[in-house]
């Protein structure tokens, strides 16, 4: 293939990049100020706000096998654009819920929307790259994900500001309607591959269960981080802890450096050894942190982990997998995520009436070894084992 043709930021590339970056970041907005809300504003306590994210992730999960279905079959850009219209469309009711009842409603059916929209991304990826520049494109997309997850709540906490909650959920809601935008001009030529019968295989992908379960675990302690690092800064008496997010950033970012070039090179192995051992380092400095320094190193490191962690692993499932496949590949993958992000907060959330955030931080720190111990005895062999036979990698 020519060089004009193996161009990773093509137009197509760039505008959806900016998109995805888009919602996602308005998606952030909302993880550390919506328990915020819920506490100050509708009077819950701190054990009800991890259900905030328990029921996001759940509903994405269960919509995610119908959306991998839609997107292999009935058009990945039309579904990907109705899908961002109705996420877009929820974002502006939150203004309007007046108790915790109405909030874990609203919630649940924005899950359904980012569950569609989430999955739509992961294949459209796979579509507008070319596969000697896979593991790149997939890292970048996955870097637009991460950057959100990282520059998303501060810049959520800079808008809310003491209690200005309508402004904070009106610039969310513009925000992903620029995403709506951005995805409207997005043209690439879909793919017809004739659509399959309904069964389990239209839903799920038996192939890549193996790397799904490694992000299911990692999910189960990024639930917890995600839904109390900032309670916890508060209760350490650490100020500006907004910073926690850049310094995550800055760690996301220096993966792209090194990260996706050690995959294509030499394989998904040799990086995530040392990206599991960083990603169990920073919650253990994070548990450990008694001022601003140690705080900002945890969140460094924590964003150098999860940004070799989660490319890498989604670079291996579009790998298992042939184009016809992508949507229902990465709806299996997304659901073993959304899974341990819901599972995590929810178990977590319970876990902070008995132990301390400390405690917590400490224990989501130990757990990776699981992860990290199930890849090395057994992921590894069965993915090259599933490369090898099925060739469909390239």
């Amino acid at each position: 293939m020519g060089k004009k043709h193996n161009i990773l930021w093509t137009r197509n590339y760039i505008l959806f990049f900016i998109s995805n970056l888009l919602i996602n970041t308005g998606t952030q907005f909302l993880i550390p100020t919506l328990p915020l809300y819920a506490m100050s504003v509708l009077a819950a306590d701190q054990s009800q706000v991890g259900y905030l994210l328990g029921v996001y992730s759940f509903a994405a999960l269960l919509i995610r096998p119908f959306s991998g279905y839609a997107y292999d079959n009935l058009g990945r850009k039309k579904m990907f654009q109705i899908s961002i219209f109705f996420f877009v469309l929820l974002t502006f009711l939150y203004p309007f819920t007046l108790n915790f009842f109405m909030l874990m409603l609203l919630r649940l059916l924005h899950g359904i929307f980012f569950g569609m929209t989430s999955t739509g991304g992961g294949a459209i990826v796979g579509d507008i790259v070319t596969a000697e520049r896979r593991a790149e494109g997939v890292g970048y997309y996955s870097l637009s994900n991460s950057l959100a997850m990282s520059i998303g709540p501060a810049l959520g906490l800079a808008i809310l500001g003491v209690n200005r909650y309508n402004y904070l959920f009106v610039s969310t809601g513009i925000l992903v309607a620029l995403a709506l935008l951005f995805a409207g001009l997005i043209s690439y030529p879909q793919h017809s591959w004739g659509k399959k019968k309904l069964d389990l295989t239209s839903f799920f992908e038996k192939r890549v269960i193996s790397v799904s379960f490694i992000m299911l675990l990692v999910g189960v302690v990024l639930g917890g981080l995600m839904t109390y690092v900032i309670v916890y800064s508060q209760e350490r008496g650490i100020k500006n802890s907004s910073l926690f997010y850049l310094l995550n950033t800055v760690g996301v970012v220096l993966t792209r450096f090194f990260a996706d070039k050690v995959v294509e090179e030499r394989g998904p192995s040799l990086i995530l050894l040392p990206g599991f051992i960083i990603f169990a380092a920073g919650f253990i400095t994070l548990a450990f942190s008694n001022g601003v320094f140690l705080f900002l190193m945890a969140a460094f490191l924590l964003g150098l982990g999860n940004g070799i962690i989660l490319p890498t692993l989604q670079t291996m499932v579009i790998n298992l997998v042939e184009p016809s496949s992508r949507g229902v590949a990465n709806s299996t993958f997304f659901a073993a995520l959304d899974i341990g992000i819901g599972g995590g907060s929810i178990v977590l959330g319970r876990l902070t009436g008995l132990i301390t955030l400390q405690m917590m931080f400490l224990i989501s720190g130990l757990f990776v070894t699981l992860p990290l111990s199930f890849y090395y005895l057994y992921v590894a062999k069965d993915y090259e084992r599933k490369l090898a036979a099925n060739k469909v990698g390239k």
